[in-house]
């Protein structure tokens, strides 16, 4: 049953100008996604569609970042590298109240723009 959707587009151009501060990247990305970012040389398209998919999984819970934060979220990939979200802290508290157990992220992006669409699943 779906519980909720979420979408988000981004500029890239926005996330790449805030790559170069250090305290966006520490708000905006857990060390995993940090670890992922560094392996693809922090591709700034990669980066945006990471952030637009938070975006899109906040407003799928129905609060957007109420009670919790984008470091909350991690973007990762499984290991057929599809997009997948790994909740924490707050975020998967709520998620567990609104008995939802799967979440599903589907990212694309140009080079100016990154787009993400997640539904929230409940058994």
């Amino acid at each position: 049953m779906i519980k909720g959707v979420g979408t988000d587009i981004t500029e890239v151009e926005r996330i790449k100008n805030n790559l170069q501060n250090d305290r966006f990247i520490k708000k905006i990305y857990s060390e995993n996604e940090v670890d992922y970012l560094n392996k693809r040389k922090f591709n700034y398209q990669t980066a945006a569609g990471m952030f637009a998919a938070k975006e899109a999984v906040s407003k799928s819970l129905g609060t957007g970042f109420s009670n919790f934060g984008p470091c909350d979220i991690e973007i990762l990939k499984d290991e057929s590298d599809k997009p997948c979200v790994n909740l924490l802290n707050n975020a998967l508290i709520l998620a567990n109240n609104l008995g939802i157990t799967n979440i599903q992220v589907s990212i694309s992006h140009t080079v100016d723009l990154a787009i993400a669409f997640c539904v929230a699943e409940s058994n």
